[in-house]
């Protein structure tokens, strides 16, 4: 029998997954009649949930766009990047392309066969997702009506491809390379945090020196060990992470280890191929993937949990946490005022 997943793995899970189902029924809402979302070029106007904006009300948009921008840099102040790896459309897609990909390998064998399954699920996905993009800037039923390509317009066969291929290569293949070449968020938002912002951290101290062992010994709780001190530990964890500078690391006994298996878990669950031993990592995206491989292999080997987790620095290091602090006022000051002067001229 398969164990059941960690409520962490099955909350992230089911956010994901309503996140994906939310973004394929935007364009079937209706309201008052009409489609609740709708960018219609040709009419130039755009109705935003009972909400209809024209060229002149341009301003309200950029003033939307403003605040949105506002809100997502307070959220990441606060609680680091919650939307890279929860909400952003690059995680989402990705995470159901490995889904399929995951399914089709364990379920279905010749692996050529495997392989055919995988990419003719992909290709369906990726179409409906370029169906349902275009399909907010065009009236999502007569798109879906007509869905052979030779009854659409030349723009809508155009844009729906366009969408389907990017998506099918985003998800598929990039991957990650999108994350860390293509998007501008991921350049700023490690200018965002500071030492209060959560983000995936390694507990080196309780760690390390890392290293398989046999099973039965314990973790350093159990085995009275301690905590080492945070210069040592950063020396074990730099030297593990910079073997061709500081040369092959020292071997110790098993008694001697640190509560870090060594098993690279972590690594081969992260999405973006990063290793949180090293140290602090801005192509992370904070997904928490790492964490749950972490847990699992913690909970197998009876030790305790957290040798991985989101936690700000100050807290690994045991500071108490500033919730006001010069980059969080700024961003409370910018929402405020924009909500203002919007509140002023609607």
């Amino acid at each position: 029998m398969t164990p059941a997943a960690p409520p962490a793995l099955r909350w992230r899970a089911l956010v994901w997954a309503a996140l994906l189902m939310l973004f394929y029924a935007l364009p079937w809402l209706r309201w008052n009649g009409r489609q609740a979302l709708l960018f219609d070029l040709p009419a130039r106007r755009f109705d935003l949930f009972g909400l209809t904006l024209w060229p002149q009300d341009v301003g309200v948009l950029f003033g939307l766009v403003a605040v949105l921008a506002c809100t997502l840099v307070l959220l990441t102040t606060m609680a680091g990047r919650v939307w890279c790896g929860h909400a952003c459309p690059q995680t989402l897609w990705s995470g159901l392309f490995r889904w399929i990909e995951r399914s089709a390998t364990r379920r279905l064998r010749p692996p050529a066969l495997a392989r055919v399954v995988k990419h003719l699920a992909w290709a369906a996905v990726a179409l409906w997702t370029g169906i349902t993009f275009v399909g907010l800037f065009s009236p999502i039923q007569p798109l879906v009506a007509g869905f052979w390509p030779a009854r659409w317009s030349g723009w809508e066969t155009f844009w729906v491809l366009f969408y389907a291929t990017a998506a099918w290569a985003n998800a598929g293949f990039l991957r990650g390379q999108v994350c860390i070449d293509l998007c501008p968020y991921a350049r700023v938002a490690p200018m965002l945090c500071d030492a209060d912002t959560p983000q995936v951290c390694y507990d080196a101290r309780r760690a390390e020196p890392r290293g398989p062992r046999q099973r039965g010994q314990g973790s350093v709780q159990q085995r009275g060990r301690g905590l080492l001190d945070p210069t040592s530990a950063s020396d074990y964890a730099f030297r593990a992470a910079h073997p061709a500078l500081a040369g092959p690391p020292p071997r110790f006994a098993d008694d001697r280890l640190g509560d870090c298996l060594d098993c690279g878990a972590c690594v081969q669950a992260c999405p973006m191929q990063l290793d949180v031993r090293a140290g602090p990592q801005p192509d992370c995206i904070a997904c928490g993937a790492c964490v749950d491989a972490c847990d699992a292999q913690m909970r197998a080997w009876r030790f305790p949990t957290g040798l991985v987790q989101l936690a700000s620095e100050n807290a690994m290091q045991g500071r108490p946490r500033r919730w006001l602090r010069p980059r969080t006022l700024a961003a409370l000051l910018s929402l405020a005022a924009l909500l203002g002067i919007g509140l002023h001229y609607l």
